[in-house]
């Protein structure tokens, strides 16, 4: 039987900048380096969901704590 697995795209913004540091949670599957590894190159929010799409991930939930500007992004696959 097959289950879906799940991650978090954790996307911080930087002030005065439209440049964002980008960060992949998968809890500890051994494959998160191979996303966490591609998505230090982006720095923008919609490429790095589009990568993620590419990959199979569909967006489940989206939530923002705006004292951290931060963004935090559910994904399933």
């Amino acid at each position: 039987m097959t289950h879906d697995t799940y991650c978090i795209l954790i996307v911080t913004k930087h002030a005065f900048s439209g440049k964002s540091d980008i960060v992949i949670d998968l809890g500890l599957q051994v494959v998160s380096t191979e996303y966490s590894d591609t998505l230090k190159g982006y720095t923008s929010e919609v490429d790095a969901l589009n990568y993620m799409s590419s990959e199979g991930w569909s967006l489940v939930s989206s939530y923002a704590n705006q004292i951290l500007t931060e963004t935090r992004h559910v994904m399933r696959k």
